[in-house]
Parts: structure tokens; sequence; C-alpha cells
């Protein structure tokens, strides 16, 4: 997108702001800045050369959690989350330099095993915990990262990567062959996940396939402006499940829209999510536990306005026995962790959260399962904060959890 093109596309905006009760951001500040609309003028205003790209304007524009809600309520269709990645990719570029480290990691399987041994071992040590402590953890920087480390977790074992056949169980009919998209969280964040999941698609008569070589989905890059870095990535992971025929299953919702987003090579339409994947799969191969069990299930922005899908998951959940379901109040709202926004706006991140953590609060349930990992993470983290004895889990693994046989039989 050049700039004729984005002033094309602002252009559709008719300023009636019926985006702005649906926009997290100005609901918090109430300034027309960061509203869409406001950020749609700014957008307009850079793109004609009547404004100068200075601190003011990035701070409206950086300050955007891309969740998409205004698209969902725009009557003139306005593609409000293109024209983010638009702007930022051409008139906001990251410093030279600036997150060198952060992709060298996303690329190199290697040095992410490496940092991840380190996360854990600071993990165990309490880091995190003492960071919020001691009020750290409410600036950009290390000690806000460190808030994030009592979740993490084990990377998925070595006979999980690249296995053929079936999983964890004896089967008589063979569905196919599911691959296993695990990007850059897996080392660090969920394998935990991708176990469960493998081992639910095996009791369902699945083969699962983790293949090696891949990379982080591009994402961050994507939404950071550094769009040459996204299609790199893009076309690794392309090219590691090229030649392979069958679905590739995402568990991150923010992947799962990366993902099927461009290429052309039809490896999009390949990728799904579990809720989509089981949505005509009968369970009593899982032979499902009847235990009593109260759940708050939340909704990631990326799943409700990227993939509209929100609906297939709370279907799915509502097939486990036993489950009291309850959706999280005010789900339609971003909590505040989009992507590496609760890294680098971590006040306004915790504000988004906190409505939330007071619902939790007051339902009490013993299970929160969310379906895209930074959310977990920082759904994770205020729950910790609040001293609120709750779990937050993954779908993958709440059903895991609720098959009759022990995780990891």
């Amino acid at each position: 997108m050049n700039h004729d093109d984005i002033l094309r596309d602002t252009d559709r905006c008719v300023k009636c702001g019926l985006c702005l009760p649906h926009c997290p951001t100005y609901r918090v500040t109430r300034d027309e800045g960061d509203s869409p609309r406001g950020r749609i003028t700014l957008m307009q205003g850079l793109m004609s050369g009547a404004l100068r790209d200075d601190a003011a304007v990035r701070r409206h524009l950086e300050g955007c959690v891309g969740c998409r809600a205004c698209e969902a309520v725009c009557p003139s269709g306005v593609p409000f989350g293109s024209l983010m990645d638009a702007t930022r990719a051409s008139l906001i570029p990251p410093p030279r330099g600036a997150g060198l480290v952060g992709g060298y990691l996303l690329r190199h399987g290697g040095a992410r095993r490496a940092a991840s041994g380190g996360l854990r071992v600071a993990g165990r040590l309490g880091l995190g915990r003492l960071a919020a402590r001691l009020g750290a953890d409410d600036r950009p920087g290390a000690a806000r990262a460190a808030s994030f480390l009592p979740d993490v977790a084990l990377p998925p074992r070595p006979s999980l990567v690249g296995r053929s056949a079936a999983a964890d169980a004896a089967v008589d009919d063979v569905r196919g062959t599911v691959f296993l998209f695990a990007g850059c969280t897996a080392e660090t964040f969920d394998g935990p996940s991708l176990e469960a999941a493998a081992r639910l698609l095996g009791r369902l008569g699945y083969r699962v396939v983790l293949p090696e070589g891949q990379v982080c989905c591009g994402a961050l890059d994507h939404h950071a402006g550094r769009a040459g870095d996204a299609a790199e990535l893009a076309g690794r992971n392309r090219a590691v499940f090229a030649g392979r025929e069958g679905p590739v299953l995402s568990l991150n919702s923010g992947c799962r829209v990366h993902l099927r987003a461009g290429g052309g090579d039809g490896f999009g339409e390949r990728v799904t999510g579990l809720c989509r994947l089981l949505a005509d799969v009968d369970l009593a191969p899982l032979q499902l536990i009847e235990t009593p069990l109260k759940v708050v299930f939340h909704t990631p922005c990326t799943l409700r306005y990227g993939l509209r899908e929100h609906g297939w998951m709370e279907a799915l959940l509502r097939r486990l026995p036993g489950v009291e379901l309850t959706p999280l109040p005010d789900n339609a709202f971003c909590c505040g962790g989009s992507g590496s926004h609760m890294l680098t706006h971590p006040r306004m991140a915790d504000r988004l959260l906190a409505p939330k953590l007071d619902a939790l609060a007051a339902l009490a349930p013993a299970v929160l399962v969310t379906a895209n990992v930074g959310c977990g993470l920082h759904l994770a983290a205020g729950i910790r904060r609040r001293g609120l004895a709750i779990s937050v889990m993954s779908l993958a693994r709440l059903i895991d959890s609720r098959c009759a046989s022990p995780p990891g039989a």
C-alpha cells in the first residue's frame, strides 16, 4: 500500500463516530486521537503532508491495540487494520537496530531454545513475582517482561517433533494427517498446548506431525511495520509445509490470522484451529469425564474480529460434559495483551485488563480458557497480581485435562 492507496481507503471514513464506543483505547482516554476516526484523520494528514511524523502523532498511532473492533461496526467498510499496518510500514519504521535480538530469536531455533532455558530458570527463581511485588512491572523493560515468567513452560518433547504415527492411542480408523504449527512460541510458552493437541488428535484417530524448521508466523513484525521481515518469515513457513497434504493446525488465534493472509499458494486455506477441526468429530473416543468444573472463556480479538471464530470456540466448549461455561464479561473488548502491546504500553494494557480481572474475581471460576497465548500470558500475570486461584488454559489443554485417561498416558 502506497500513500495514494492509504489516502483512498481513509477517505471511506465518513467520521460518523459509530466506532467510538467500541474502541478500547478511546474508552479509556476519551482522547479523539485515540479513536479510530481520530487515527484515520492523523493518517490522512501524514499522507497528504499536512502533518509531520512526530512524537505526538506516533503516540496515538502506536497506541492502537489493533483489535479491529471498529471494522465490525463501520457502515462504510473502512479496512482499519490494513490501514494501520500500512501506515506503520510507510511512516513509522523502527529505529535502525531495533528489535535485533528479538528478530534473531524469532528466526533461529537454537537461539530460541537457549533463551527459553534462561527464561525458565528465571521463572523458577521467582523473578517475575519479585518484579510485580516491587512495582517495577508497570513500565516497558526487563522487569515488565519478567512479570510474565511464572507461566514459562517446557518445550514440546523431542519425540513429538517430526513424528507421523498416530499419537498415544491405538486407533482402528486413521482420519488423516494433521500438521502442527508451533512458530516461535512453543519452545518458550506453548509446548504443553501442542502436547495436549497431539494427544487429543491421536485419540481421535489422526496422525500428528510437527515439522521441523518452523519460525515465527511474522505477525509481530507485520504489525510493527516490518513488512519485509514478516514476508521472509511467511515464506520460510510455507516452505516447511509445502508438499505436505493435510490441515495445518495453529492453536494460537493471532498466528492463525496472519498465516491465513497472503501467499496465493493455497497455504492459508489449509490453516485451521482446533474448534473448527473438531466441529464435526465425535468426541466419544476421548472418554471425557463429567466432574463439575466452572470455566470462564475469553475470546481474543483475533478470534472474534480477525477470524470470526468465537462462535466455533464456544460451541466446542459446550460439548464438554460437566463444564459450567460462562463467557468473560465484555469479551468484545480487548484485554490489552495485543501482541507486544502488553510490553510496550504496560499501563494502558493493564487498564484494559482491570475490568476483566474484576469480573473474574466476582465469577471465581476454576479455569479461564483462551485461544491466544499472548492474551493468556497477560491474563495470567494479572490473575497472579490479584492473588486469584484461577488456572489459565488453552482450549487444547482444557479438553486434554477432561479426558478419562491421565494426560500423557
